[in-house]
This record gives structure tokens, sequence and C-alpha cells, in this order.
């Protein structure tokens, strides 16, 4: 059904988070090089400002404050023949009050270090803007498999039967099914050409989906997707049409002329919301078209796996939640669902909303492995010292995924399982057969 283009979605935005991590630690090593011989000036100056500006400082900190600056003075003198002069701007940005610094130039060696710091400094930005705008491209290209698997299979949707050709156009094309095809692609050339919101519209109205999940995070996509559009076609400066289609309290701070730029927390949180957004999407749909298909409930739970390992927790309490909703879901893969779930809200600090149904959850009837996974969950140490020998005796599970596991992350932390690791002939045997590379393993 869909489970290869949601795979490959999904392997896109880890790919891209990937090549971030990849190259951020280097750009950064690099500012950092220059950085370190602006900061002492500037924290030399910033002490100088507080003390003479007649701010009320305890004594005691005032004296301290003046000892610190000193120190810092007596080892830049030593540095440079000429310490360059730093003035303090303040301005408004868009967390709210805030300044600007200005260098003089007047050292040679400094201006370097500056030059060479503020480069780096827009390398970092670049990679963080442009791995946004390739973000979106992904979800795009996504977006535009989905509408076409649809749209193959219900021609009629996409009101190609109304659509006019001309002779010419009708000559260049084999098939009345190539010509169909055609009108698909303009269909969805143009929804592509569309905005976030008439995406939400075209796929409640023509394809009939739900899309509840969506409701918390709808105004923050638009915000991303609109903050896109000024990268591409503004130079990341705010214009009126970001201001009148971005909900207020997505833009506090931000003004009219603003030049705006993506940092690695934000770049982060918005692959997270797409990435979660458009995997439902992509699987709501497939339960619209194949109810029956349990192999839904296996791709999204190896999706689950790999963003858990990674503690993308609010993607998979999403994938969860949206699986323990599913009728069809295979009821091993809906365990696996429940105790991830579980994990998840855990994890987002909401243990309170699911407390109950974790202590009245009875798993006896059910593998070892799964037993396992909701004592870690209580954080019951014995009862999972207790299992730890059966799921590995049975294979039900192996030492790497053991190591691995996030649900069992606070027990590798307790000294209880440093002894078992010591002790247990298991870490011996690394090698053993898995069955399955679950978060907990299924037959």
């Amino acid at each position: 059904m869909l489970n290869k283009q949601i795979t490959d979605f999904n392997e896109n935005l880890i790919g891209l988070r990937d090549f971030v991590e990849l190259i951020d630690p280097f750009l950064t090593e690099k500012f950092e090089e220059h950085d370190k011989h602006i900061q002492p000036i500037i924290l030399s100056a910033m002490l100088k400002e507080v003390l003479s500006n007649g701010e009320k400082i305890e004594d005691e900190d005032k004296e301290k404050f003046v000892e610190f600056q000193e120190k810092i003075e007596k080892e830049l003198d030593k540095k440079y023949k000429e310490i360059p002069e730093v003035k303090f701007d303040k301005k408004e940005n868009q967390e709210g009050k805030g300044f600007s610094i200005s260098i003089s130039n007047s050292n040679n060696e400094i201006s370097k270090h500056l030059e060479n710091a503020q480069k780096n400094k827009e390398h970092i930005e670049l990679l963080y803007t442009n791995s946004l705008i390739s973000a979106l491209s992904s979800v795009e290209w996504f977006f535009s498999q989905l509408l076409h698997f649809y749209y193959d299979k219900h021609p009629e949707s996409a009101g190609v039967q109304k659509r006019t050709m001309t002779l010419t156009e009708l000559k260049t094309f084999g098939t009345i099914e190539d010509a169909e095809k055609y009108l698909i692609d303009v269909k969805i050339d143009e929804i592509l050409r569309g905005n976030f919101e008439s995406w939400i519209n075209l796929l409640k109205s023509e394809l009939s989906l739900g899309l509840g999940y969506l409701k918390d995070i709808k105004e923050e996509l638009i915000e991303v997707y609109q903050r896109r559009n000024l990268f591409v076609h503004n130079g990341g400066i705010v214009n009126s049409i970001y201001l009148s289609k971005v909900s207020e309290n997505q833009r506090k701070g931000i003004s009219l002329n603003d030049k705006l730029s993506v940092n690695k927390s934000y770049l982060d949180n918005a692959i997270c919301k797409l990435q979660k957004a458009f995997i439902l999407i992509g699987a709501e749909l497939w339960k619209k078209l194949n109810p029956e298909d349990i192999t839904r409930g296996e791709i999204l739970g190896d999706i689950v796996y790999e963003n858990l390992i990674h503690s993308r927790w609010d993607i998979c309490e999403g994938l969860c939640f949206f699986s323990l909703k599913d009728a069809q879901i295979n009821p091993v893969d809906k365990v696996i669902a429940q105790i991830n779930y579980w994990l998840c809200k855990k994890e987002l600090d909401d243990y309170k909303s699911i407390e109950k149904d974790i202590n009245k959850a009875d798993f006896s009837d059910k593998k070892e492995i799964f037993q396992l996974g909701l004592f870690a969950l209580r954080g019951e140490t014995e009862k999972v010292l207790n299992m730890l020998p059966i799921v590995l005796e049975t294979n039900q599970t192996n030492i790497e995924r053991l190591e691995e596991f996030p649900i069992l992350k606070e027990f590798r932390e307790t000294e209880e399982y440093k002894t078992f690791k010591k002790e247990s002939k298991f870490f011996k045997e690394e090698n053993k057969e898995v069955i399955t590379p679950e978060i907990v393993e299924k037959e």
C-alpha cells in the first residue's frame, strides 16, 4: 500500500538530520576557534558597562566584579597592544528586550577573528536554513506521492472528467490513460502551488480525512511554511504575507521587515512536527484505502522504534496513539504500541495521565518481553531483574538490544543492573540471535 512512500519519507528526514549532525560540529568548532578570542573582550566591556551604569550591586558582588574585570583586562593587555572598543545598543528582538554588540576594527588581529567568526556563524545559519528548506521539499515530495496514489486509484476525485484539452494536446498522448495521467499531474501541480491551509482543506474535502492530530500543531506548521517562503522568496525578511498568515502567538516579537533566522532548536522542532504530521496523514490515507492491511502497524512500529532511539517522544506518541486506535492492527503490534505510548507519555512528563492505566495493566498472559517493558515503566527493578534471564534465555531479545531499549534507560542506570552485567553469563554471549528488532520483540 503506502509502506514504501511512508518509509522513504521517514528515511529522508532522518538522513537530513544525520547530515546536520555531521556538519554542525565542524562549523561550530570553526566558529568557537575564533569566538574564544572575542568573548573576553566582550565580557570585559560588559563588566565595565554594569559597573558604570549606576545599577545597584551589593558591595561584596561589586568587589568580585571589579576584581574579575581587572583580571580579564590584564590578560588582554598582555595579549594585545590595543584593545578594541565595544559598544552596546539596546533593541527589541524576537525574545523581547536585548542589545546588539559592535566592536571597532582598530586591532587587525581581532578584526580577523571577528570576520571569521561572523562568516562561520553565517555558515551555521545557512546550514539550518537550507536544511529547513530541504525538509519542506521532502514533505512536498511525500505529499505529491500520496496524492498520486489516491488520484490514480480514484481519478474521478481529481475532477479530470470536467477538464478540457486542445486537439494539439490530445495528439501528444498515445492513449486515453496517458491523457488522464497528464491531467492528474496538472491537478497535483496546482495543489502543490497552494499553501498548507489549502492542503488541509483538500485532504478533508476531497480525500475525506479527519486530520484530528493536526489540531494542536496546525498554527505551528503554518508558521514553518511561511518562514520557508520568506527565505525562498524574500531573503528571510518579514513581509505582510507572513504577518497575515501566521497567528499572533506564533510570531511574538516579530515585526514587518525583521530578518528571521533558523537555529538548531527551531530546525529540530520543525522537522519533528512535519515528520509526525505527514506520516500520520499517510497512515490515515492508508487506513482509509485499505483498512484491513495489517502491515500498517508493522511499518509504524519500525518508524517508532527508530525515533525512540533518538528520544523523539512527540513523534512516537502520535504514531503510537494512531496505532492504538487502528482496529485492524495486529494484536502484538498493538501491545508494542501501548507500551511505547506509555513510555512517551512518561518521558514527556505526563506520567500522571497514564499512571492508573499502567498500574492496573495485567500482562501475565503475554510474552515475558512485554512483561519486562511493563515492569520497567513501573520502576519495579526487582521484577525486571527476575525477568531478564528469561527473555535472554529464550532469545526474545539480546544483549545489544538490552543495552539500547529506551524503555530500560532508567533501569540501566541502577546498581542492580551494573551488578547483573558483572555476574551474568549472558554478557559473555552477546552474539546470540535475536528474533525481531523492535522495542519489545514479537514472534
